[in-house]
């Protein structure tokens, strides 16, 4: 257990080696740090609250904060509904910061092999911008291994953003690539840790980024 602790900790440490180094040369470095606060009312419902922080440019700015509330629902043992509202306040560069809403509905479904948990999620979200609406459809696929005994769970997962209502449906608007570890702290304390390449056909980005999640 101790010698997996050490190899995970040296995958993180190489991920984010690679994005500080990447990065630098082009100038696309970015960080995201969240907290999110989960509850769960009733058997299989939960409500959760998230608040973060993105960094631009290196680290030489910020570049948004976020708040969101969802809640999702489990109506099957391998199936789950979700909902959520975001907003976010950017930095725009010459024209300030300025906010922007975000509503997304979608579900996810997972499947169990051995040690290994797949999962696909599909969202649907429309981003409402000083009169702009933009619509995504999400598409994110996740496998992650979680043996029993191990307080650590390595994990990749892949997301592809495709336009609805526009005649590019079948472009890639955006792609994301996300290796990362998830620790289990304790009953109520969790904590994932990522490196995550984002891909658009104008500009790509790498990010090193820092979730805590704790269940009450």
């Amino acid at each position: 257990m101790n010698r997996n602790i050490v190899r995970i900790g040296g995958l993180i440490i190489l991920l984010i080696n690679y994005g500080f180094s990447t990065s630098y040369a082009q100038d696309d470095f970015t960080t995201w740090t969240s907290m999110k606060v989960s509850h769960e009312p009733i058997s299989g419902l939960a409500v959760v609250g998230k608040l973060e922080l993105r960094t631009q440019d290196s680290m030489k700015s910020f570049d948004r904060w976020g708040a969101a509330l969802e809640t999702n629902y489990r109506i099957l043992s391998f199936l789950k509904i979700e909902a959520g509202y975001e907003i976010h306040y950017r930095d725009r560069g010459d024209e300030g910061w300025k906010f922007r809403h975000r509503y997304r509905i979608g579900a996810t479904g997972s499947v169990k092999w051995q040690q290994f948990n797949f999962s696909l999620r599909e969202y649907f979200q429309q981003t409402f911008d000083e009169g702009e609406l933009e619509s995504r459809l999400r598409s994110r696929l996740k496998i992650a291994y979680e043996p029993d005994k191990w307080k650590v769970s390595p994990y990749f997962s892949t997301e592809l953003y495709q336009a609805i209502g526009d005649a590019a449906f079948w472009d890639v608007m955006r792609m994301r690539y996300r290796p990362g570890v998830e620790f289990e702290l304790s009953k109520k304390w969790n904590l994932d840790l990522f490196y995550c390449y984002q891909y658009e056909p104008d500009k790509s980005k790498h990010i090193v980024g820092v979730e805590c999640r704790f269940t009450f």
